[in-house]
């Protein structure tokens, strides 16, 4: 693959990850998603369902958006080489929106998409390893 294929995946993947975080937004403002009561969460049980809603649409709400800057900037559409900046924050609390709702997501595919995309990103960013060298090349 080229080196703009890959940058192409990475981007969509990056964009798929935080576009997917506005699962968790619909969850909040009543949207049925799934089974149960996906703006719940197990850990927030002795907060109120209203908190709980609000609590779950500010952390997918702002997971969503980072996640969305992140792609973006690592594209190089808007904010040139700070896409690692937003990754941070991005995969940290999409990391806490898998924990504290993780019925915030439509199907269990979302699940297992979140946490590979997220792993990767701990790995490659926060861990401090490199991304692949492809990924820079021109």
């Amino acid at each position: 693959m080229t080196p703009k294929t890959v940058k192409l995946i990475v981007f969509i993947v990056l964009l798929v990850h935080g576009v997917g975080h506005l699962q968790g937004v619909a969850a909040a403002l009543g949207v049925k998603i799934n089974k149960g009561q996906p703006a719940q969460s197990w850990l927030l049980k002795s907060l109120s369902v209203n908190s709980n809603k609000s609590i779950c649409l500010a952390l997918f709400l702002l997971t969503g958006v980072l996640g969305i800057l992140t792609a973006l900037s690592f594209q190089q559409i808007i904010f040139l080489y700070a896409w690692q900046s937003f990754a941070i924050p991005t995969v940290v609390l999409s990391t806490l929106c898998l924990i504290v709702f993780p019925n915030g997501f439509a199907m269990f595919f979302n699940k297992i998409g979140a946490v590979v995309v997220n792993l990767f990103l701990w790995y490659s960013v926060v861990f401090g390893q490199h991304w692949p060298a492809i990924l820079f090349e021109d």
